[in-house]
């Protein structure tokens, strides 16, 4: 039997890598923001007018915005739902787009991930933000509000806005670490913004190096987000001399929190809805994920207990919360 035009699922993927590819450029650009605000005019996207009148009428083809009658083209119901989620498409498309537009090369060893071609960290970091604020924050937030910490430190801060809001939300200190210059200069201004610059110091350091992490000795909290699989990425020994030399630091009675994916269930067509495709973009990296029953035995083997852990609304992720014995 022959299959109709709308059964074929080349055509939905051919959708979802157009849209993905447009909605997440118009993020990158600075004007999505803008979109769901006030809408925009084709003149708003910049000189190549011909291809921004083309851009916005592809996105009404698709039900993604609607032309208004001052010409203006605002997101319909459809499009505010996507709106919400462009921290997914702006973690995929702009942080790894490049790197899967030469996905073949990368395969046939033509080139090398890492010097010929590398991931985007700003919209990494920025994608994985919008996703954390959206599908990660309000977990982490009732989980805080649960523990007692005047101190916490961030690690891997990026532009330092969680750390921002926990020390807002429990009027504590905090100490925010990254290993990028960019990242590190975005923080400070925004920890200036906030008002906090007397509450919150920002260091330029490597977190995957327990002994360069400042102020360990004197935090009840540490958070990290999507950070401790890099770490796994040098080997699961590695990973757990990593935690213990976190929790020798640490004061007797601190908490570590943190946030990571789990890897598919299972190998052949799983239910999962994002770890399949974030499994991938890490093995960019050569770098691999493990499972809940994993992560709890590896903060076990660093010396931790591990307190709870929490499926919150981002998909296939776990919060681990952990804590160092008194």
């Amino acid at each position: 039997m022959t299959q109709s035009s709308s059964q074929r699922r080349a055509f939905d993927y051919m959708r979802g890598h157009v849209t993905c590819t447009v909605f997440a450029s118009l993020g990158i650009i600075g004007v999505l923001d803008e979109l769901a605000g006030h809408g925009l005019r084709a003149a708003d996207l910049g000189t190549n007018r011909y291809l921004a009148e083309a851009t916005l009428r592809y996105l009404a083809q698709r039900d993604i915005v609607i032309r208004s009658a001052d010409d203006r083209y605002v997101l319909t119901e459809a499009g505010r739902q996507l709106y919400a989620d462009r921290g997914y498409l702006m973690w995929l498309s702009g942080g790894y787009g490049d790197a899967l537009h030469h996905f073949g090369d990368l395969l046939t060893g033509k080139r090398t991930f890492g010097s010929d071609i590398d991931r985007d960290v700003r919209w990494v970091a920025v994608g994985t933000a919008l996703v954390g604020q959206r599908d990660l924050r309000p977990e982490v937030m009732a989980i805080l509000d649960e523990i007692s910490f005047d101190s916490i430190a961030d690690i891997g801060c990026g532009n330092a806005h969680f750390l921002i809001a926990a020390c807002q939300a429990g009027g504590g200190r905090g100490v925010g670490v990254d290993i990028s210059p960019a990242a590190c200069a975005e923080a400070q201004q925004e920890v200036a913004k906030a008002g906090l610059a007397d509450r919150i110091t920002i260091h330029e350091a490597d977190g995957a190096k327990a002994a360069t992490i400042p102020q360990l000795e004197s935090v009840q909290l540490v958070v990290t987000f999507f950070f401790l699989h890099e770490v796994l990425e040098h080997g699961y020994d590695t990973l757990v001399n990593y935690l213990r030399g976190l929790c020798d630091r640490l004061p007797s009675g601190a908490y570590m929190l943190t946030a990571e994916e789990i890897p598919p269930a299972t190998e052949q067509n799983v239910p999962e809805v994002l770890t399949p495709e974030y499994s991938l973009t890490q093995a960019l990296m050569e770098q691999s994920l493990l499972t809940e029953d994993g992560w709890r035995k590896a903060f076990g083997e660093a010396g931790f207990d591990v307190v709870r852990i929490v499926r919150p609304t981002l998909p296939d992720c776990r919060l681990i919360l952990a804590r160092k014995p008194t």
